[in-house]
């Protein structure tokens, strides 16, 4: 996977619905057919085997095994482009948790035990639209509702992927392009974080719930991110200037 850090100047043109911000992101890219494409899809297939078409849906209707190796693929490869991203700053501190069940989100631990978990988004209009308009801004999703405990950290980073290729393409584009676009810490969702009843579109499970969120315009970019990984103790290994 090919990884590059992108400077959005959301005032590039000037545009009136943007916001004043300039947020790095990395742009990610893999060829299919290559190696690594195929190492994640095999890996997609098998967490997508695990789950069950009736319960993958909170409807009465069954999602087809189609739509869930997309739904695998999409988490598989958002998951791949944090952890390449993080090792790459760190050393190899970051990995990912076993797959436990359907109603779980794909999740990276840290060496030290701290948990990151990873969503993400397919926007129609582009990864600057999702960053950048004011009214319509999309949101870095973090813990159910009920979960935000005084003194009970559920995860210690809620990190975002925007894809540039769309969902029903990402088996069928000859390069599948996605970006990581920064996240919130928890400290974060509890102090800022506001409630919204949604259903994520990225979950094995499709069903609906309320959630902690803080829209992308508020959160942490990339390299922010790089220092929330510091602050809990992490060291990178070198410094971009």
């Amino acid at each position: 996977m090919q990884l590059e850090l992108i400077e959005i100047n959301c005032q590039a043109p000037p545009n009136g619905n943007y916001i004043r911000k300039k947020p790095n992101i990395i742009q990610c890219s893999i060829l299919k057919g290559s190696e690594e494409y195929d190492l994640l899809l095999k890996r997609a297939s098998a967490l997508a085997s695990l789950v069950n078409p009736a319960a993958a849906n909170a409807s009465n209707e069954e999602r087809s095994t189609d739509r869930i190796l997309l739904d695998a693929f999409g988490g598989v490869l958002a998951e791949a482009g944090w952890l390449q991203y993080i090792n790459s700053e760190f050393g190899p501190i970051a990995s990912s948790t076993p797959f436990v069940t359907a109603m779980h989100q794909i999740d990276i631990r840290f060496s030290d035990g701290e948990l990151a978990e990873v969503r993400s988004s397919f926007p129609r209009n582009g990864v600057k639209f999702a960053l950048c308009f004011t009214s319509r801004n999309f949101k870095n999703i973090g813990p159910y509702a009920n979960q935000v405990k005084p003194g009970e950290v559920q995860k210690h980073l809620y990190l975002g992927v925007l894809f540039d290729t769309q969902k029903k393409e990402l088996m069928s584009d000859e390069q599948v392009m996605l970006s990581l676009v920064g996240g919130s810490t928890w400290s974060m969702m509890v102090k800022i974080g506001h409630n919204v009843d949604l259903v994520p579109e990225d979950g094995f499970v499709q069903s609906r719930s309320i959630y902690k969120v803080i829209e992308f315009k508020d959160a942490l970019d990339v390299l922010g991110i790089l220092e929330a990984i510091e602050a809990l103790g992490y060291k990178r290994k070198k410094i971009r200037k």
